[in-house]
């Protein structure tokens, strides 16, 4: 497999999905700020990513694919250590979403580009892409010891400094920068498997943010030491990245994306009583739905034009999965319940895909 600059960065990446988890009790601390920063700090990366991934799939359309994931690097690389230089909150949310402004532009023409160098891999190397992203989500999570260690000032223009090399070993290296055609956004089939599995990537999220307060209010358990166990979702999700490939077995691309979102969703139930198997089951078959959904989408527009319909596909599972972080308002004690049909009901949607 070749491309691994890319899936460096990709782990670089991931980091600065969740770098400032750790630090942000200190910061709205150093600041005096409102406790409800707490929320807007992560929101301004997300929404920032998510609006803006269709716009950097057509400015992939100009610069080329790999002109637009090394700017997309260099841009994240330089908010993240002003970061650490910020004087007030404002400038926090404004430098995070800067970040999410620089996510935008590598997430989709990183992948379109590893799918084009290692051409008719598109499962394999998706699975991976994905278990990097995992890897560097453990890695930002854990930036706390690092802040601990040096301060948050220089943990951050440490993290920077990381982004911006990988910017620049990536656009060194002699990849093929191209440039994917518009037409792609017409693609049916793309817009209508984003659309069926927008549950896939928001029960993933739910889980991420509610079970540690769903164990503390429902089970009774501590939610500092379920907080720490649900890192066990991102670590079984670099496992089932990996192994993504083991899924090629089955040929139908429908029925493949079927299995793998039903086995990436089901396994919420057994955070009622058997939390641990839950986490692991469901990290691992999330990710390689994810992973498949992906490579669906490359192997339907081909790698050249896929920067574009991968921006499309995460652009509408990030805006309408996000809704599904709203389902404990609902009901916190059948929040699983709830999250297995609102994520799986959409998958009928695939019945229109041909």
């Amino acid at each position: 497999m070749r491309g691994y600059p890319i899936l460096f960065a990709r782990v670089i990446y991931g980091a600065s999905w969740f770098f400032l988890s750790p630090y942000i009790p200190y910061l709205l601390s150093e600041f005096s700020a409102p406790k409800y920063f707490a929320n807007l700090i992560p929101l301004s990366f997300f929404v920032t990513a998510a609006i803006m991934q269709i716009p950097a799939g057509l400015i992939s359309t100009r610069l080329g694919m790999k002109n637009t994931y090394t700017l997309g690097l260099i841009i994240m690389g330089i908010s993240d250590s002003l970061i650490g230089l910020s004087k007030d909150i404002g400038e926090v949310l404004f430098l995070y979403a800067l970040t999410g402004f620089g996510a935008s532009f590598f997430f989709s023409s990183a992948g379109g580009t590893l799918a084009l160098i290692n051409e008719g891999r598109t499962i394999l190397v998706m699975g991976f892409y994905n278990a990097m992203f995992s890897v560097g989500g453990i890695l930002g999570l854990n930036w706390g010891f690092i802040d601990s260690l040096v301060g948050f000032t220089y943990a951050s223009l440490l993290l920077g400094s990381l982004t911006i090399i990988a910017g620049v070993i990536n656009y060194v290296i002699s990849y093929q920068n191209v440039k994917p055609e518009f037409k792609v956004l017409k693609n049916r089939n793309v817009f209508l498997v984003a659309l069926s599995t927008v549950g896939v990537w928001g029960s993933y999220y739910v889980v991420s943010e509610y079970f540690p307060t769903f164990s503390y209010y429902v089970l009774g358990e501590s939610s500092i030491i379920t907080g720490s166990l649900s890192s066990l979702l991102l670590l079984s999700s670099v496992i089932g990245g990996v192994f993504t490939f083991t899924f090629s077995f089955i040929k139908n691309d429908k029925l493949r994306i079927i299995i793998s979102s039903v086995l990436g969703v089901i396994p919420v139930v057994f955070l009622y009583n058997y939390f641990l198997i839950g986490l692991v089951i469901m990290g691992i078959f999330n990710e390689m739905a994810i992973s498949i959904i992906y490579a669906f989408v490359v192997k339907e527009v081909r790698s050249e034009n896929s920067s574009l319909a991968l921006a499309e596909v995460n652009s509408i599972q990030i805006g309408l999965g996000m809704l599904e972080l709203l389902l404990p308002y609902l009901s916190l004690e059948y929040l699983w319940y709830l999250v297995i049909i609102v994520s799986l009901l959409p998958l009928l949607i695939l019945i229109n895909v041909r």
